[in-house]
């Protein structure tokens, strides 16, 4: 995780930003990342980045890139926006301390990290196609990433990430916001997960519950609906609900906010 000192809206690179600038409250922020924080240092070991007042959106480490633990390598993001460009050399110079051989993407390979990259319970790696990704992404990701590769493309502007509408749960399952993939991506996850699929309301996709945490059998997010903390129940696992509604103004929660350093959070602690 990042410390959140400087974090705000400064700018609109997606849809949640608009009409947001300025709009966070700092102090609000810090208790609620603080909250988030608490919650998961009592399940996982937590290291810190940070914070960078020049970069706002470094807090959403899981843009940082796409952790490799088998062989401690490192895939760095390549920022599409110019907003977030700068986080780059920020994030290869903490893991490179922290003792990750760093990769770089050609520069045309455009890659935001486990925001657009997730390993389900099976091993493989879905990677989201669409708003923050390019069409040589995947391959050059084949290139370094050991894991069979599902690519699915995202439709819907709301959902610029993968990690803001899919989860894949430690049971084998997955959350899923539908209207967000285009049919054919909908018919793979469809393949892919069968019955474990689990659809997202409108209102479960706009408190952002795909874009979750789950360690062990809990299962932290912003906020869950009756409905969705019942069907995760009967998986056995349980929601613990940390409000991100200051997070929420630049498009991100729970998820967005952390970094798995393990390679797979779902497994255990961290």
């Amino acid at each position: 995780m990042c410390s959140p000192e400087g974090f705000a809206v400064r700018y609109e690179i997606n849809p949640w930003m608009k009409d947001q600038v300025g709009r966070v409250s700092p102090e609000l922020a810090v208790m609620q990342w603080r909250g988030l924080h608490a919650a998961l240092s009592a399940v996982a070991r937590i290291e810190l980045m940070p914070a960078n007042a020049a970069w706002p959106d470094l807090v959403f480490t899981a843009n940082a890139g796409l952790p490799l633990p088998a062989k401690k390598q490192f895939i760095l993001s390549n920022f599409r926006h110019p907003q977030r460009q700068g986080e780059q050399a920020i994030d290869r110079a903490w893991f490179a301390a922290a003792g990750w051989q760093c990769i770089e993407l050609p520069a045309a390979a455009f890659f935001e990290g486990a925001g657009d990259s997730l390993f389900d319970a099976q091993g493989r790696l879905w990677l989201g196609g669409g708003p923050r990704s390019s069409e040589a992404t995947p391959r050059c990701l084949a290139e370094v990433v050991d894991a069979p590769i599902q690519t699915l493309v995202l439709a819907d502007p709301a959902f610029y990430h993968l990690d803001t509408c899919f989860c894949p749960l430690p049971t084998g399952g997955a959350l899923c916001v539908p209207g967000a993939f285009d049919a054919a991506s909908r018919e793979r996850l469809a393949r892919g997960f069968g019955d474990g699929l689990i659809a997202l309301t409108p209102e479960e996709a706009n408190l952002f519950c795909a874009n979750a945490v789950c360690i062990g059998e809990r299962v932290f997010m912003n906020r869950a609906t009756p409905r969705l903390a019942q069907e995760l129940a009967k998986l056995g696992l349980a929601v613990t609900e940390t409000p991100l509604s200051q997070f929420m103004k630049s498009g991100g929660s729970a998820k967005c906010l952390t970094l798995s350093l393990d390679g797979w959070m779902y497994r255990g602690s961290a």
